[in-house]
């Protein structure tokens, strides 16, 4: 595969262009709020600015060439730290710093002019179309729900307290939300403290679970929203590069300890990684089975089978943990009360970026939900739409092409074909190395959803050069046009 080829299917050979491409209603608390109403101009509300909420904003405006719709994006951060690609920070290599991944909204408001808010919504009335923000409220004639995802710690431990699920948010990060960087600091102080202490001992990442205790015979399958599926291998991968670049081989590993029989995500690619790159340095634990986390003590507490084939509590030390909790939309999607599945994501319309419930209200990004579909290649194997920064970025600039098109020309076009690609470094020295799988997404006769997958795969190896050093190219393309820094 050469990079031209490898940027072309992760959807930058095209920035730049223009892209084509039931529930009751909320109620809204008494206010005494100024209500802001909409202009002669029709108004779209952008909750978020991710990359699902700014590309959309940005695609309108491309769309709209005579300014005749108002946009207004909030976002409760002054800045935004992209998840994309940030766990090369905690390789410790010079060339991936904290400041990398953190932008600032100044480019993108000069060179769009699109009006930024810095609040929080507390509030959605879908019957009045107005938005309650912590100073004032807006009417919309078109909200966009860009929020991104939750933990849900209640869900997966129901037995802790507030304080214990405060803890496990500061001690043992889960490293998957845009918080302005806290949860990856924290991974690197304690990288850092782990190191100067003798870096002796077990990093333990416990990927998102697909199992949850119920008692010590029986756990219960569950599944719930997944926010770039392969992080915590790739992470694995990070800090076994951290490992050995601070000679700390045979002193330290990394220990993943999954309830699945095999990674979650490219589960070939990584274990073929695992063996080649970080034999003695990643172990691989399948079919774990979680019971609960002493923080004090630093212990895990699992299940366990002995001969007799009775279930019996064992546990495990740890020096550093990263914890990946379940997931679940943002509570935005029930503040608006639209219909949703059992992860609180929205259900959209048949080929529509908008909500079943309410017309409009679209939901982009990974609080969105579409219809499962199949894959080309071997029918019987269902799928969806990846939790991803590159499905935001596209579905955005897709997102705001359809409502452009809606308000200006009274189009309610379809959803067309779209990509999502999905990349991974595994190694930065001696050179940079990445796994990449692209998934295209199209419908057939039917309406159903086709996704074909494309996998790098040269000489026998699913990690390439071309892979690593085309994440880099990727990472800077997607987020210099997202925050307009080109």
């Amino acid at each position: 595969m050469q990079r031209r080829d490898f940027l072309q299917l992760s959807g930058l050979a095209t920035l730049g262009a223009v892209v084509n491409g039931c529930s009751t209603t909320a109620s809204m608390p008494s206010t005494n709020k100024k209500i802001r109403k909409t202009d002669k101009k029709p108004r779209v509300v952008i909750v978020g600015g991710g990359f699902a909420g700014i590309n959309t904003a940005t695609a309108i405006k491309q769309n709209d060439p005579k300014d005749q719709i108002e946009i207004i994006l909030i976002e409760k951060n002054s800045h935004y730290f992209a998840c994309p690609m940030s766990n090369t920070l905690l390789s410790g290599s010079k060339e991936f710093r904290k400041e990398n991944f953190i932008f600032y909204y100044f480019d993108l408001q000069r060179k769009y002019n699109i009006e930024l808010i810095h609040t929080e919504v507390l509030d959605i009335n879908r019957e009045e179309k107005v938005v309650v923000c912590t100073q004032e409220e807006l009417r919309y004639d078109y909200l966009v729900l860009a929020p991104g995802i939750e933990y849900d710690y209640k869900k997966e431990f129901p037995h802790w307290d507030e304080m214990k699920i405060r803890r496990a948010k500061v001690e043992a990060p889960g490293g998957l939300i845009s918080d302005g960087g806290v949860e990856h600091a924290n991974l690197l102080a304690q990288l850092e403290e782990f190191k100067q202490n003798g870096g002796e001992g077990e990093i333990v990442i416990i990927p998102q679970r697909t199992n949850l205790y119920q008692n010590m015979q029986k756990s219960i399958q569950y599944k719930s929203l997944v926010r770039c599926a392969p992080a915590p291998y790739e992470r694995a991968c990070m800090i076994a590069d951290w490992i050995k670049r601070n000679n700390l081989v045979g002193k330290a590993k990394v220990v993943i300890l999954d309830s699945a029989l095999a990674p979650q995500a490219k589960a070939s690619a990584f274990m073929q990684t695992f063996n080649d790159l970080y034999e003695g340095i990643i172990e691989y634990v399948s079919g774990f089975n979680l019971i609960d986390v002493d923080f004090d003590k630093k212990e895990i507490y699992y299940k366990e089978l002995n001969e007799d084939l009775d279930y019996y509590k064992e546990k495990r030390s740890y020096s550093i943990l990263n914890l990946i909790p379940l997931q679940k939309a943002s509570g935005l999607i029930k503040r608006a009360a639209l219909k949703t599945n059992h992860w609180g994501g929205a259900l959209l319309a048949d080929r529509k970026l908008y909500s079943v419930s309410d017309s409009s209200i679209y939901v982009v990004g990974d609080s969105a939900v579409f219809t499962k579909g199949y894959y080309a290649q071997n029918p019987k194997r269902k799928g969806g739409v990846p939790a991803a920064a590159q499905t935001a970025y596209n579905l955005g600039k897709e997102a705001g092409y359809m409502i452009s098109e809606r308000i200006l020309k009274a189009k309610d076009l379809d959803l067309g074909h779209f990509s999502a690609g999905c990349f991974s470094m595994v190694q930065i020295d001696p050179n940079k190395l990445g796994i990449s799988i692209n998934k295209k997404f199209s419908f057939d006769k039917k309406g159903a959803m086709v996704i074909e997958e494309e996998v790098s795969y040269e000489n026998g190896k699913y990690y390439n050069d071309i892979a690593g050093e085309g994440i880099v190219d990727w990472f800077n393309g997607v987020t210099g046009d997202t925050f307009a820094k080109f």
